[in-house]
């Protein structure tokens, strides 16, 4: 299949994170100071592991002048228990999407939440 070269998700590695700076720098620039950016990111799998995307975000919104104020994890996943009159029913409840789901069927690492990456301009 052909992948679109404008969609920055398809771009290699270091294309992908030239663009990154390039965004989170403009969102920095055009804040006033004290004004606030907030990044909702999650974590990947590549190669059967999981990759700290959430992570690498922040340092880079760190990089370009930005100050963490907070990080919050949105989960995906909502556990509990119920009782019926046949006992206590366990329910689980995932928001997440059908390839993500496949994916750990088949073995691969679970990622239950998304991070909410809150910076100030200082």
């Amino acid at each position: 299949t052909q992948r679109n070269q404008q969609n920055v998700g398809n771009l290699r590695v270091d294309d992908f994170w030239s663009a990154a700076r390039e965004i989170v720098a403009q969102c920095h620039a055009i804040l006033k100071p004290g004004g606030h950016a907030i990044w909702v990111c999650k974590d990947f799998i590549r190669a059967k592991k999981r990759v700290p995307f959430s992570d690498q975000w922040q340092a880079l919104c760190e990089s370009v002048g930005f100050r963490l104020v907070c990080r919050h994890k949105a989960m995906l996943v909502t556990t509990w228990e119920e009782e019926t009159l046949f006992g206590v029913r366990f329910n689980k409840k995932e928001r997440k999407s059908f390839f993500r789901r496949l994916a750990e069927k088949k073995g691969s690492p679970a990622i239950d939440h998304e991070d909410l990456i809150c910076c100030v301009k200082i």
